[in-house]
């Protein structure tokens, strides 16, 4: 859970911020997109609450801190489908660049022989119904039916070292919008598959918005 307060006219954010395998962001990783002023003529919701009456910083803070961990509560009750999403845009990004993971050690299995002339991980069928890689995406609340990806990459993948990739999700930065959140992560094995990874979910749907990588 977050909460939101002012200091010297701009929202500050402290606490934590759970989006699975994406990362667990806290305290000054967290930050809201405007400072008071602007938020309280750019933001609809709250250009529209201030038309009831007076309405301070505090009061808006204290509504910020509400909207974000009732966000957080919808993200987390759909986690399974927020940690598919991101694991295939990664996959698709390492299918796109042929990067060959097990060129790093933490993300390769004991006792798989990686040297194999017939060994073609990027051959490997994966279900990946639902899932588009790049661009806008499909609902992850649960109106739209999708394969169980990382179900599906640990059963049929299991050279990939997936467990060690997870461990090595390094979040790095989370900001706060009015109708989404924005995150930025990379890995810890020298960029080996995520660098600087960028997207946005939107807060109606979970659907991902604008997926950068590199």
């Amino acid at each position: 859970m977050v909460k939101v307060y002012v200091e010297d006219g701009k929202f500050k954010v402290k606490g934590t911020f759970d989006l699975g395998y994406i990362g667990l962001y806290k305290d000054d990783m967290i930050s809201v997109d405007s400072d008071c002023a602007n938020i309280r003529d750019e933001w609809d919701s709250i250009y529209e609450m201030s038309q009831n009456g007076e309405l301070t910083d505090e009061d808006i803070a204290a509504e910020l801190t509400k909207r974000f961990n009732k966000a957080e509560e919808k993200i987390q009750k759909n986690i399974r489908m927020i940690n598919n999403e991101f694991l295939y845009r990664i996959y698709d990004d390492m299918d796109g660049c042929g990067r060959e993971f097990w060129e790093r050690e933490e993300l390769r299995v004991p006792g798989f022989d990686y040297d194999d002339p017939d060994f073609n991980f990027y051959s490997i069928p994966l279900k990946s119904k639902g899932y588009t890689g790049y661009g806008i995406g499909e609902p992850n609340d649960g109106s739209v039916e999708k394969d169980d990806f990382e179900a599906s990459l640990r059963e049929n993948a299991p050279m990939f070292n997936l467990d060690g990739f997870i461990k090595g999700i390094k979040p790095e930065s989370m900001t706060l919008w009015e109708d989404c959140i924005s995150f930025q992560c990379s890995d810890i094995y020298d960029w080996a598959l995520i660098c600087a990874a960028y997207d946005r979910i939107d807060l109606e749907d979970l659907k991902f918005m604008d997926w950068h990588n590199y």
